[in-house]
């Protein structure tokens, strides 16, 4: 170790030793806590005498020599080579015979001792080194103290060091050694500030030293060894020229050092203290080791004086850490239940309790389980779901009451719902025959319906949804609340569950307008109506004001998951795209902060079918990813055909077919069959035939989803588009008045009003139509699309026009519609499957280059001029440039005569690609305008 800081007690050593020299012999005792460099200091000082001649004679005490007679004498004499005939002399010495009593000292042993050093200290001046004296023998002590009373005229230096012991071993021996007048204390503390400023830049340049030195001071109290320690993690992590404080396996030893140096009873201590953490005081660590508190607040003084605490705690949380390593793992159980026992007798919160006790597996007391209960509860406020679950699994283990049991088991599902949702199968049975006995709150019985529908016991959940029927009327206000959103989710997600209890008189079908009525009075109006009412009968200001209510006035945890999800559904099926994402977001970030892997999951989930919808391809395999990868297929239970479908849409339209064909490995449940996750996966898988060119496999698929749908009572396109499906493989088999008569029956259904479904719709149905007949249903389904806002459905819109216009041998405008397309393709990575619908394979070789004459027109008469070149009347543009017709025809005027060109059928060739292109998606309406602000500028960008 480099020596710091101790120049001026090696200095006081000097001058003693210059003293004694000159016939003028000392004692000095060196105290200080352990590892604050005592033992550093003698060598140093032996260094130094050694250079000027003397002889220096050290010893070494051990706690385990302490009963060795003359055993540090011994060593003393022996560590230098010294006469044979002295050597000779003194073995008689610190070899007693038979006849010498344990316990005794002789005399005559301590008397030829001294005269023989005496006689030594004639010649030469000797000094005599003893480290850790406290741990002297009795015959050495006697043997120190017989020579300090004859050292007068001696050249003799007697340098001792002592480390502070909470039960003195040799009160006695210190009492005579400090008495008389050669006698020279020096203390000893931890290195300040300045001092590891002077260490550290040993290691490293002084600026960092100076830079660093506050936080290595603070974890090290200034403790020489544990600095040391420090230096050594900080080699062996790597971080020589880092800026931080490495903390490893070397300071966590060291801290181990410094406590086994001194008595038994301070390592004690430190194992109490590192166990009841803020909660350690003099008498509770009395308490718990059996001891004495004014015994406790020496050792803790002590423990402070050394380095290793600050205001009574340990500096750092590894000190403790490696502290409670230390104990044996039956003595440590044995003092966490001590410390349960101690602590509840405080009265301190169950949150400090409860780790004693799982610690201790538990304490058969009466108290133990209602403080694991509560122990459990704060964990989940703190988001400690995995502390919540060993709470409760040890409060469930301990009792033996039966109704409480059931209690415990539906909080503990509760808790491993949240992260491990396979884990609470091995509670259904239990669970359901507490329903049975009426030992679950109506709760309780919500989340057990959940649990069993999601892992596919679908007749114990119709036993669970009559038992919840039944207690209906008991239910007051926050309870009735709270479950109408659980249960109505469930309701739209596992219809045949529910089929019974739609049936029963008094309680309405899902689709039925029925069911708005019978909810809209409920205490908080639930998100389920909102989604029924925008399903069948369309948006309205009111049922979107109540689902974000239901998103904003509670968190996750308050409002319930599935309460959570109808309102984002509704706000999802009502095109309200961007409050959508914005609410799924903040769920999101509140389900990753509690921890909440389940919840987590299924968000993400639900964010990918956004994206979907949106059109945003990427962003919906990247989430639908995320969803698959958070839980694994045994915790997705049924509701694994949700992110499966999205991942499967996104992958087909990314044209990544054996990524998609790749999942369909999955092994679906059987139990999913009966739940609306079905058809979805169906859909999915029945679009992967349809662009693997298996067409009568994807016509099995669509038409059972079809058939489910309608069996169900969900046969809402905006739900599923089925027919729609259907239509597609009509017009891939050559059937296109099969695929009008899907489409047209299609647009009839309930909600298909909206933009998304009728533009999706439309596009289906332009296709079917004759060549001629096409451009001006597609061109409806691209304005409807791009409102909506799905990138995706529009860019085949866009396909299917610039097509439409190729048939009709329009061939400029086909290509300016198929540039709009390509960009968009690119934008969502569709680039494969739009050179397979473009007409010449999206080729732009024969685009036109830009015209010089596009320059002299306004923004005004660009935007007129292309409107008119894709074949829009003057009233349609003024529409929807908002300008009057009169307006129109001026600006047209100038074009005709800035272009050249003597007609509107001219227009399209006068007009570079890029401009009529970029026309196409910057009139659209004022909502498209407001929803993508960005494709106008990335439309003409991409030209």
């Amino acid at each position: 170790m480099e020596f710091v800081e101790r120049s001026r007690e090696l200095d006081i050593l000097r001058e003693l030793y210059s003293g004694s020299a000159t016939g003028r012999g000392r004692v000095a005792l060196i105290s200080g806590p352990g590892a604050t460099g005592k033992t550093e200091l003698l060598r140093a000082f032996a260094d130094h005498v050694e250079a000027t001649g003397a002889l220096v004679l050290s010893a070494a005490c051990s706690r385990a020599e302490r009963l060795l007679p003359a055993a540090v004498m011994g060593q003393l004499f022996h560590s230098v080579p010294l006469p044979a005939e002295t050597l000779g002399r003194i073995a008689a010495f610190i070899e007693p015979g038979d006849t010498t009593t344990e316990g005794t000292v002789d005399i005559s042993a301590v008397r030829g001792m001294c005269a023989e050093l005496l006689d030594i200290a004639r010649d030469r001046p000797l000094v005599l080194l003893v480290d850790d004296v406290e741990f002297a023998d009795e015959t050495t002590l006697q043997t120190l103290l017989y020579l300090q009373r004859r050292l007068t005229a001696a050249q003799l230096l007697v340098v001792l060091t002592e480390s502070p012991q909470p039960q003195p071993l040799n009160p006695e021996f210190r009492a005579e050694l400090t008495r008389h007048a050669c006698f020279c204390n020096i203390q000893l503390a931890p290195l300040s500030e300045a001092g590891v400023v002077e260490l550290l830049s040993g290691w490293m340049d002084r600026d960092t030293a100076a830079a660093l030195a506050p936080a290595y001071h603070r974890v090290s109290g200034g403790n020489p060894l544990l600095l040391h320690a420090l230096g050594q993690d900080r080699r062996a992590a790597g971080s020589a020229d880092g800026t931080e404080v490495v903390v490893g396996d070397q300071f966590r030893q060291a801290v181990l050092a410094c406590l086994r140096r001194w008595d038994p009873v301070i390592l004690e201590t430190a194992h109490g203290l590192a166990l009841l953490g803020d909660f350690a005081t003099p008498a509770l660590l009395g308490r718990l080791l059996d001891s004495k508190p004014a015994r406790v607040q020496w050792v803790l003084d002590a423990l402070a004086t050394s380095g290793l605490l600050d205001a009574g705690r340990f500096r750092h949380p590894a000190a403790g850490a490696a502290v409670l390593h230390d104990l044996a793992p039956e003595a440590l159980s044995e003092m966490h239940a001590r410390a349960a026992e101690l602590l509840h007798a405080e009265g301190a919160p169950a949150s400090a309790i409860g780790g004693h006790l799982l610690a201790a597996g538990g304490l058969v007391e009466p108290w133990a389980i209602t403080v694991l209960q509560e122990s459990a509860t704060h964990a989940l406020a703190d988001d400690r779901v995995d502390d919540a679950v060993e709470s409760l699994k040890l409060a469930h283990e301990m009792c033996d009451d039966v109704p409480r049991r059931a209690a415990l088991t539906a909080l503990l599902a509760d808790c491993q719902w949240r992260i491990n949702p396979a884990a609470v199968s091995q509670h259904l049975q239990s669970q359901r025959d507490a329903l049975r006995a009426g030992h679950l709150s109506e709760r309780h019985a919500a989340a057990l319906l959940r649990y069993q529908l999601w892992h596919g016991h679908r007749e114990d959940a119709q036993e669970t949804l009559r038992h919840l029927r039944a207690a209906r009327q008991q239910w007051d206000a926050t309870t009735a609340a709270e479950l109408e959103g659980c249960t109505e989710w469930l309701r739209l997600h596992f219809p045949v569950a529910f089929a019974e209890l739609d049936a029963t008189p008094g309680v309405p079908s899902v689709t039925t307008p029925a069911l708005t009525a019978a909810r809209s009075d409920g205490p908080l109006g639930s998100a389920t109506p909102s989604l029924t009412a925008v399903l069948t009968d369309g948006v309205t200001d009111d049922v979107i004001a109540r689902a974000e209510q239901v998103l904003g006035s509670h968190l996750l945890v308050d409002v319930g998951l599935e309460s959570a999800l109808c309102a984002l559904q509704t706000l999802v099926y009502a095109d309200r795209m961007d409050r959508a994402v914005h609410w799924c977001d903040v769920l999101g970030a509140e389900a990753g902060a509690r921890g909440a892997t389940t919840w987590h999951a299924i968000l993400s989930d639900v964010r990918s079918h956004i994206a979907l919808r949106q059109g945003d391809l990427p962003l919906s395999e990247r989430f639908a990813r995320e969803a698959l990868d958070a839980m694994s297929p045994h915790n997705w239970g049924v509701a694994i055909g949700s992110p499966l479908s999205n991942l499967l849409l996104a992958k087909i339209g990314m044209d990544k077919l054996d990524e998609a064909e790749a999942q369909l490995k999955h092994v679906m449940p059987d139990a999913m069959r009966d739940t609306w996750f079905w058809p979805l996966y169906l859909r999915a898988r029945g679009h992967l035939h349809l662009a693997g060119g298996r067409s009568h496999a994807a016509l099995a698929d669509f038409e059972t989803c079809g058939q489910l749908a309608t069996q169900w009572g969900l046969d809402l396109p905006t739900l599923l588009p089925w027919r729609g499906d259907l239509a597609q493989v009509y017009l891939r088999s050559g059937r296109p008045d099969l695929a009008r008569g899907m489409v047209t029956e299609q647009l009839s259904r309930p909600g298909a009003e909206n933009a998304r479904t009728r533009g999706i719709s439309l596009r289906l149905l332009g296709s079917a139509l004759d060549v001629k007949q096409r451009v001006n249903t597609l061109r409806q389904a691209a304005n409807l699309l791009q409102e909506a806002g799905d990138r995706y459905q529009l860019f085949l819109a866009l396909a299917a026009l610039s097509s439409a216009h190729y048939g009709r041998g329009e061939f400029n405008t086909s290509r300016v519609v198929a540039r709009s397309a390509m960009q968009l393709s690119k934008d969502i990575q569709a680039q494969a499957l739009c050179r397979r619908l473009l007409p010449g394979g999206g080729d732009e070789a024969d685009a036109p280059p830009e015209h010089e004459e596009m320059s002299r027109l306004s923004d005004a008469e660009q935007r007129v001029a292309t409107l008119a070149a894709l074949g829009h009347t003057n009233r349609e543009i003024g529409k929807k440039l908002y300008i009057t017709v009169s307006t129109v025809e001026q600006h047209l005027t100038r074009v005709y005569r800035k272009l050249n060109v003597r007609r509107r059928t001219e227009l399209s060739l006068g007009l570079p690609m890029d401009a009529t292109g970029a026309g196409l998606l910057a009139v659209a309406p004022s909502g498209a305008e407001r929803s993508w602000p960005h494709w106008e500028s990335a439309a003409v960008q991409a030209s």
